[in-house]
């Protein structure tokens, strides 16, 4: 009767630890941030609303992604991290993992998702 006491307490109390815990969202980032970091390393490629018309971007080939194209709007957080992480070895997108830290990474991301009106999948501020 103790050892079932004691272990309906133990899980109480790892329940409530489990409750009291903030959700995470690995890929919440704010969008405010990601803006001038934005304009900073993706804008020459793809140009100012995330078309993929920036000066160079249609001169690559393939031409720089299009962020409101169902291809990219419609791929997951976890897929558009990775590309902006580590780059794409088929296209001319670089890694950006040496020069960005993962935070800012992240707010990149958040202000591809405003862009581009794309799925949203975590808390983080996206205006």
């Amino acid at each position: 009767m103790t050892t079932k006491l004691v272990l309906a307490a133990l899980g109480g109390l790892a329940f409530g630890v489990v409750l009291s815990m903030p959700p995470t969202d690995v890929f919440s980032g704010e969008a405010a941030k990601g803006k001038p970091l934005y304009e900073k390393h993706c804008l020459l490629c793809h140009g100012p609303e995330g078309r993929g018309d920036g000066p160079l971007g249609m001169r690559l080939d393939p031409a720089a992604a299009n962020f409101h194209h169902p291809t990219s709007k419609n791929k997951s957080d976890a897929e558009l991290f990775k590309t902006i992480q580590e780059g794409h070895s088929e296209t001319a997108m670089a890694s950006w993992k040496t020069e960005l830290s993962e935070e800012e990474l992240r707010d990149i991301l958040a202000y591809v998702r405003k862009l581009s009106g794309g799925p949203s999948t975590g808390p983080g501020d996206r205006g």
